[in-house]
């Protein structure tokens, strides 16, 4: 047998437990009473956080921040766009309104030069 096989089995040689190991393992089995903290120690305790939670909740309110002002801008770029798609559509109808007066007024132009134009056959 080599000296480490020497090792492992006076290591592992089983042994008997000392007289009270019951008495210890079943006292620790016992429950303890929970601690109840009150209100006024919870509410310490709430704002007593470490700084990697400070810091967590810091970085959110600055996200949450930074994406409603980035919500609202697009919000006010829609709007933006809805009222200049009103006034081009505004023009549009000005425009093809006053372009088909103009195409009547050369229709009615044409047709008074037809009218003079035919000769009496009188």
């Amino acid at each position: 047998m080599n000296p480490l096989e020497k090792e492992l089995k006076n290591a592992l040689r089983r042994e008997e437990p000392a007289a009270n190991f019951t008495e210890r393992v079943l006292a620790r089995l016992q429950p303890t009473p929970a601690y109840k903290p009150s209100w006024s120690e919870a509410l310490r305790n709430f704002f007593r956080l470490s700084s990697l939670r400070w810091a967590t909740a810091a970085a959110f309110c600055l996200a949450f921040t930074v994406g409603y002002g980035a919500y609202r801008r697009h919000q006010q770029t829609v709007a933006r766009g809805e009222i200049a798609r009103q006034q081009v559509m505004l023009a549009l109808h000005i425009a093809s309104s006053k372009l088909n007066f103009a195409i009547k007024q050369v229709h009615r132009t044409d047709e008074s030069r037809d009218v003079r134009a035919v000769p009496n056959s009188d």
